[in-house]
């Protein structure tokens, strides 16, 4: 007996619009079909390109929230050291304002950065930011052996670092020993496959203690990491 090829779940989906786009056509009309039509379009962009979709969807309330939250992470950074090696340095993605991006998607919320800061402070750790670092300073912090802990806080993947919209930062670049760190957390959406750079650049036995979330993730999954991480230090 033949193997029956398996059917994509979104060709099953896309047949069935195309049945239901008829039939509403022959007995509604092409008024009402293209409500049909104008439904589909947004269930199907929700469930094929997930999130993009939704930011264009409320681009321009995200471009108003956005400022708001760069206004206030601007507000709370200033209490604190910047630009400056420390033991535990905070590398944060920025938006490229020239780009559509740097406008509907944020790359850190300020919810995120006061738990953030909360268990810091618990910690007692010595803390810098980088709020705009480029891939020079990126390379410059991985090289100095002052620096123990290196927080990448944006957008990325398992092995790559968007430090703006445009600019990409690729851990494989740093597999080498001069680039060692007893941690590093990737504060970002992951991926199953890729080699971190917690992979390359940390030793084995402070793997686990490194934040690396292998899924896309949001902000209420960082804040609620860190909330827990937080608790566990009473």
């Amino acid at each position: 007996m033949k193997n029956i090829p398996k059917i994509e779940d979104k060709l099953v989906f896309f047949i069935g619009y195309i049945f239901i786009l008829i039939i509403s056509i022959l007995k509604y009309g092409i008024i009402s079909s293209l409500y049909v039509h104008l439904i589909f379009v947004i269930i199907f962009s929700v469930f094929y390109f997930g999130f993009q979709f939704i930011y264009i969807f409320i681009a321009p309330i995200m471009a108003i929230l956005g400022l708001i939250n760069t206004f206030a992470i601007r507000i709370i950074l200033k209490k604190f050291n910047k630009n400056i090696p420390s033991e535990t340095v905070i590398i944060l993605g920025h938006p490229d304002r020239t780009k559509l991006e740097g406008w509907i998607k944020p790359d850190v919320f300020y919810s995120e950065l006061k738990d953030l800061l909360a268990y810091l402070k618990k910690k007692g750790s010595v803390f810098s930011f980088y709020p705009k670092a480029t891939l020079e300073d990126v390379e410059k912090i991985m090289k100095d052996s002052s620096v123990k802990e290196v927080y990448f806080w944006g957008h990325g993947t398992s092995h790559m670092f968007q430090l703006t919209n445009d600019v990409c930062l690729y851990y494989c670049d740093f597999n080498d020993k001069q680039f060692s760190k007893e941690f590093i957390h990737q504060v970002h959406c992951g991926t199953k496959d890729g080699k971190s750079l917690i992979d390359y650049v940390v030793p084995k036995e402070n793997q686990d203690k490194c934040f690396l979330i292998r899924k896309t993730i949001n902000s209420i999954t960082i804040s609620n990491e860190f909330k827990k991480r937080t608790k566990e230090l009473n």
